[in-house]
């Protein structure tokens, strides 16, 4: 695989790696990494890197980039090294415990109920979105061991549209190790991509510590 860094004028609206997925096929076989307001990255096989670098350019001289009605100005376009996305820094759990700060208001939603934080919510629906982006490396939630997590503090506020902001505090000391690393993979993906309702509009951004 062959990485490209596409950088881009500041845009105003915020995307996650699932709506990119959702909304530009490059090629058959792109792979997005990781996207801010500033570029985007992907992934595609060496046999398709001529063809991703073509379209790119084409819509840079054509000047005719949108996503979502936002119109996309590609400043530069650049080979960078595979092994940076095996280098990046992951968040791990340390001394079984973490908490996580929701920064922006956290909405989730099922149906059309709106519902209060409970830890098999987060995890489950964000396991399901996970699994939707990385259809090649599932992660199936043992829920017996979900039962386990235990919520140590919490301080949650009511928010905006039945959202919810502040911060839990969660112990994973009677998680197997195994299922403890496959928690460590959603989490990583959530700080990234942010969690449950409307993460495309700055919705359930977090912070982890």
């Amino acid at each position: 695989m062959k990485n490209i860094l596409i950088k881009t004028a500041r845009r105003k609206n915020y995307l996650d790696i699932c709506d990119l997925e959702n909304k530009i096929k490059f090629t058959d076989k792109t792979v997005f990494s990781s996207i801010d307001s500033e570029s985007i990255e992907l992934s595609v096989p060496e046999e398709e890197i001529n063809l991703l670098i073509n379209k790119v350019l084409e819509y840079k001289l054509n000047d005719n980039f949108y996503i979502d009605n936002e119109k996309v100005i590609i400043k530069e376009i650049k080979l960078t090294e595979h092994k940076r996305k095996a280098e990046e820094k992951k968040f791990k759990i340390k001394n079984n415990s973490l908490t996580i700060v929701f920064k922006s208001p956290t909405i989730f939603k099922v149906g059309y109920n709106f519902l209060d934080f409970s830890v098999s919510l987060l995890f489950l629906l964000s396991a399901k979105k996970y699994n939707r982006f990385l259809k090649d490396n599932k992660i199936i939630l043992d829920k017996e061991e979900l039962k386990k997590i235990n919520v140590v503090e919490e301080n949650l506020e009511k928010a905006e549209f039945n959202s919810f902001m502040g911060e839990v505090k969660l112990d994973f000391s009677n998680i197997s190790d195994e299922e403890k690393e496959k928690y460590e993979h959603i989490l990583n993906f959530i700080l990234k991509n942010g969690v449950a309702y409307k993460q495309k509009k700055h919705y359930g951004r977090i912070n982890l510590i």
